[in-house]
């Protein structure tokens, strides 16, 4: 009996949790600062101004097409492509 218990392996036990990103845990106020940075700026190249709004009927059935058009792009993309062309229109017009 004593050989068995040899030859089977301890169980292993984890640390609970995720790991650490760097060498060591962040400190609470590493973790309020990094929460912050991400709220002010969500994704690259944005400022992280959030709009919300209600179209109209025509400007839902247009943004649908639009969607249905360029299927690989979302509709927050194409409503940025779209507000950049009209202010660079309206740019050359004047």
């Amino acid at each position: 009996m004593a050989k068995i218990a040899e030859v089977l392996p301890q169980p292993i036990t984890k640390k609970r949790g995720r790991k650490p990103k760097g060498d060591r845990p962040m400190t609470a106020s590493e973790r309020a600062a990094a929460s912050r940075f991400r709220r002010r700026y969500p994704m690259e190249g944005y400022s992280g101004k959030q709009v919300s709004v209600m179209l109209s009927g025509d400007a839902h059935l247009a943004l649908d097409e639009l969607v249905s058009t360029y299927g690989d792009k979302s509709q927050k993309e194409i409503i940025d492509l779209a507000l950049i062309h009209l202010i660079k229109s309206q740019q050359v017009t004047e």
